[in-house]
């Protein structure tokens, strides 16, 4: 495998950054992290403009600076995302969608971590949500989960223990995605110092953002 390094896009922080496995349309998309916010942006000059940063240096900066134009998913309306959120995996295409998975950090409430035989809230904690966008024009938001799909609740992404210590407390960070057959994979980081395999029937996820997930957060 050969890797080639491409220089870095210096005109802001984005510390999240996904491109889309391909065009729609003709435009390039990529998605990015200004915080707390997820945006969607198509690249003035295609895949060159990610492939040669510093050449275009000035389509990164009106990127940046027209931020506002392009945001499309916000944070702060639910209270797991209410510190920020981020996308995390390569998109996933399906006939219904692209299923973006995405991390959110924010309190999460008494309910949810009893589903998962937590006693109490978790003040602060990175969870995992999905979304799923229109395959024509990715712009549009079909539907977004209410509550994670998934919480740090074993030990190793909690508050860790002695076999298990952790570097930051509750957190899971997905950061890679694959469909093998009828399931969806996720590589997540967990408590800043493990990585976790996790794993769910792709179609079952997609019915569920499609049956209980349409409409606004607000």
């Amino acid at each position: 495998v050969n890797i080639s390094y491409h220089g870095l896009v210096e005109s802001f922080d984005s510390r999240n950054a996904i491109p889309f496995s391909e065009p729609i349309n003709g435009c390039h998309y990529i998605l990015l992290r200004f915080h707390p916010n997820i945006h969607l942006a198509c690249l003035e000059s295609g895949i060159e403009q990610l492939l040669n940063p510093s050449k275009y240096k000035k389509e990164w900066e009106k990127l940046y600076e027209q931020r506002c134009q392009n945001l499309l998913l916000e944070a702060g309306y639910l209270v797991h995302e209410k510190e920020k959120i981020g996308p995390s995996t390569p998109l996933i295409k399906t006939d219904r969608g692209w299923l973006l998975i995405y991390h959110s950090v924010g309190e999460i409430e008494e309910d949810i971590c009893k589903e998962y035989g937590l006693s109490e809230k978790i003040k602060r904690g990175y969870s995992i949500c999905a979304a799923l966008l229109d395959l024509e024009n990715p712009e549009k938001v079909l539907c977004r989960t209410r509550h994670p799909i998934y919480i740090p609740s074993a030990p190793y992404e909690l508050f860790g223990d002695e076999q298990f210590p952790v570097d930051v407390p509750a957190v899971v960070f997905p950061v890679g995605a694959i469909v093998r057959k009828d399931k969806l994979i996720l590589y997540a980081g967990a408590g800043d110092k493990y990585i976790i395999l996790l794993s769910c029937n792709l179609d079952n996820l997609v019915d569920y953002l499609c049956k209980f997930c349409q409409g606004t957060v607000l």
